[in-house]
């Protein structure tokens, strides 16, 4: 009998802190090292590190990205394989077939997640649709925790770490950039990521990053008057809400 052949390896992409490969009905990201850098090496193996820490934290929930195995040193994790995708590239691609339901499901499943992870101690510090998965009976999963910020976890022997990532300009709440993520800057960073889902476009899309950032200052959000839960993204925004 013939030795079966082992799963091929396909480079997914590159980040900056992690490669990402699928090997058959698994993904797999594993530190970035660069041999002729080996600062930057370190600080990629701590983002993987973090990302590993935090698969711990939250543990099996069926609307976070499943973990199946993680390094002995934390150098990789393996992630179940998730054919559909992530949230905003299925949604783009299916537009037409997209329901009001459909959408309605979406936002409560992103928002459940949310309460979630907060309920664990955890800042996940990059909302953005594309964060989502997409798994086989169409739930929508978070995912990517390598920048996050997570609470003391002594139960898992873990010393608190400040979130090491920033939203892009139209999901950021205008804060100091130096200070650690908070709560409150990821239910901004929601608002924003559900103006995603339901306007179908990022909040002031076209506008230069420094006039988003002056119309958030102030106080000037995209109009959702008409829009499906406009009043949740309007709340976000207003920071009327915490969890």
């Amino acid at each position: 009998m013939l030795p079966s052949t082992p799963p091929k390896r396909e480079l997914l992409m590159v980040g900056m802190s992690a490669k990402t490969y699928r090997i058959g009905n698994t993904v797999r990201k594993e530190c970035h090292v660069l041999v002729d850098d080996m600062g930057i090496t370190e600080q990629n193996m701590e983002a993987c590190k973090n990302e590993a820490d935090v698969y711990l934290i939250l543990g099996s929930h069926p609307l976070i990205a499943k973990c199946l195995s993680i390094g002995p040193e934390k150098e990789y994790i393996e992630l179940e394989y998730y054919p559909n995708g992530n949230l905003k590239e299925y949604v783009q691609k299916n537009c037409t077939r997209i329901t009001e339901t459909d959408l309605k499901r979406w936002a409560y499943q992103m928002v459940e997640s949310v309460a979630y992870i907060h309920s664990k101690g955890v800042r996940h510090s990059d909302f953005r649709l594309d964060q989502w998965l997409v798994d086989a009976d169409l739930n929508a999963r978070l995912s990517d925790f390598n920048a996050s910020g997570f609470d003391d976890q002594p139960d898992l022997g873990l010393k608190g770490k400040p979130a090491q990532g920033l939203e892009i300009l139209s999901h950021y709440l205008p804060r100091d950039p130096e200070a650690d993520n908070t709560v409150e800057s990821d239910l901004f960073a929601m608002g924003s990521t559900l103006y995603e889902l339901l306007a179908g476009q990022t909040p002031y899309e076209g506008l230069s990053d420094e006039s988003i950032e002056s119309c958030f200052r102030r106080g000037k959000f995209p109009s959702t008057e008409g829009l499906l839960l406009g009043d949740i993204i309007m709340g976000c925004w207003k920071k009327k809400f915490f969890c």
